[in-house]
């Protein structure tokens, strides 16, 4: 009898435990990344009265088996603060002691920075992950993560992607006739040679960009000023660049031209003079090349499209070079086009306005980009027409000389590429759709901004974001099996297993949510649900108790 008098004692204990347990959860309920645990009870080995069979044993009582944590999800709750760190999924994040060296587990995210830029819990522990160089590329070893980069270092631009449609229709332009300098035409009506300037003649701005319209009737000028009573006919195909000078019908004498000696004849696209003189019977003269000129005195006139690009220097400055683009001719396999770059007087080594690269690009009669041409990298000017040979860009302000930048227009075909996914030339407007370039200024550290891989990111007032660190995370085969050792953490022991490291979203771990904590996965309902059933348990106990005594005093009643 006395048996259950020990057996209701194993009752009240066990549910004492278990109020303990539920009383530990119900006042966790306000601890970040806390885990809440439940009792497990088991009955003590049985009285086995006679025989060797189960049915005529009697229990004698109850004992607590293990308190488990329950590793379930918590809800989340929004902070706005980055460096609060909820896990979505499994996994801990690792936590070290500076003082004893020693490593902890811990769900709970409330993260900040010290003195020492160490990311640390309340508890001064340092958060431990992969630190990225200064290329931002991670180190494969665990270290305290430390956000001790407070200024980036500036990266010269070294290459700028470019991609932009070039209107197929645009006209070839670009006819700029100076006094002097290219200006004359040499030609003989009737044997009577003549050299006349389409400047002072034609009346023509020395200097100026000229329409293909206002030079027609420049020539023309020159020509009927020089044979009164003559009229010619001088027309331009703006696709072709090619100009057609006709002697017409009814003309006194024949028309020939030494464009050879012409200073005027390479501009508007003659390179060798005609077989024979024309007659005045209609007989044209055709360009065998296509004219004009980019002239970057006249930049805006004598190209077709133009776009500024920002590139920096290798002290972080930042210069604007402005991209021009220029139809040149009409060829068999399609249009080509010139570009160049050219760089402002205020920017530029020398202190005058420079191109300091150009090239050329050919498309095909699809508008694909078909060919580039090698970048040249002559400084011309206006006061330095015939250029002056570098290896790259000068720009001023004491950076480094000869930066060379690989302008990207898109995969020719040449190359391999389609030639349309990048600069193409189509029966539309001009325009650029897209333009990077890989150079930066310094900056100092304005934010961080951690993403669901764990990669701290510094964002720098240059706009520019390098991986700091990556938060890694901590598994175990049996997590239940870790040892508390409070303040939200949790100690490796042999039963839990090895930890097994990892970035966040692999090999099963969780995620992380920055500007989120992870609350106590304690479920108050179920709590008070289970604080009853253990006062009634406990309260049941008793009674077992004080039936057994009042049995007892019955039975030591039996003799007075």
């Amino acid at each position: 009898m006395q048996s259950a008098l020990y057996t209701g004692i194993s009752g009240l204990n066990a549910n004492m435990s278990n109020l303990s347990v539920i009383g530990n959860n119900i006042s966790n309920v306000n601890t970040v990344g806390f885990k809440g645990s439940r009792v497990t009870f088991g009955d003590v080995l049985s009285q086995t009265l006679s025989g060797g069979g189960g049915t005529n044993q009697i229990g004698l009582g109850v004992v607590m088996s293990s308190i488990q944590k329950v590793f379930t999800q918590g809800a989340f709750e929004s902070t706005g603060n980055a460096l609060d760190l909820a896990i979505s999924g499994n996994g801990f994040y690792m936590v070290n002691d500076p003082v004893l060296d020693t490593r902890y587990y811990t769900r709970a995210g409330q993260f900040s920075t010290d003195k020492e830029g160490f990311i640390v819990n309340p508890e001064g522990m340092r958060l431990q992950g992969y630190m990225a160089n200064a290329a931002g590329t991670f180190q494969n070893s665990i270290s305290d993560i430390q956000l001790a980069t407070r200024i980036i270092t500036p990266s010269a631009t070294t290459s700028a992607l470019l991609n932009a449609n070039l209107d197929s229709n645009a006209p070839i332009t670009g006819f700029v006739f100076t006094t002097g300098v290219n200006d004359e035409l040499t030609f003989d009506i009737g044997g009577t040679a003549y050299t006349r300037s389409l400047v002072t003649d034609g009346g023509l701005i020395s200097g100026a960009a000229a329409t293909a319209d206002q030079v027609n009737a420049a020539v023309r000028a020159v020509l009927q000023g020089a044979a009164s009573g003559n009229t010619y006919t001088v027309s331009y195909d703006d696709q072709t660049g090619m100009f057609t000078i006709a002697n017409d019908a009814g003309n006194t004498g024949t028309l020939d031209f030494d464009m050879v000696s012409s200073s005027a004849g390479s501009l508007l696209g003659y390179t060798a003079n005609p077989g024979a003189p024309l007659a005045a019977d209609g007989s044209s003269y055709t360009s065998d090349a296509a004219g004009g000129a980019f002239d970057l005195a006249n930049a805006g006139n004598t190209s077709n499209f133009s776009v500024p690009l920002t590139v920096y220097d290798t002290l972080g400055n930042d210069h604007t070079v402005t991209m021009f683009f220029r139809k040149e001719s009409l060829g068999s396999i399609g249009n080509t086009w010139q570009w160049f770059a050219v760089v402002d007087g205020s920017e530029s080594l020398t202190g005058e306005t420079e191109i300091q690269a150009q090239g050329r690009v050919t498309f095909d009669s699809s508008g694909a980009l078909h060919s580039e041409d090698p970048i040249d990298y002559t400084h011309y000017s206006v006061s330095n027409p015939a250029g002056t040979p570098a290896t790259g860009f000068d720009f001023t302000g004491g950076a480094g000389g000869g930066q060379t930048i690989a302008f990207d227009f898109g995969a020719s075909i040449t190359e391999g590429g389609t030639g349309t996914n990048g600069t193409t030339q189509y029966a539309t407007a001009s325009g650029v759709s897209r333009l990077i370039q890989d150079g930066y200024s310094s900056g100092t550290l304005q934010r961080i901004a951690i993403n669901q891989d764990g990669v701290i990111q510094g964002i720098f007032t240059n706009g520019r974001a390098l991986n700091l660190a990556q938060v890694l995370l901590a598994d175990f085969p049996s997590p239940t099996s870790l040892s508390s050792a409070g303040m939200n953490l949790y100690s490796e022991t042999f039963d839990s297993g090895q930890p097994l490291i990892g970035t966040p979203g692999t090999s099963g771990m969780g995620l992380v949510q920055s500007e989120t904590l992870e609350l106590s996965n304690v479920d108050l309902a179920r709590e008070f649900v289970n604080m009853i059933t253990a006062q009634r348990g406990f309260q049941a106990n008793s009674k077992i108790i004080t039936t057994t005594d009042e049995l007892l005093m019955e039975l030591v009643n039996l003799k007075r």
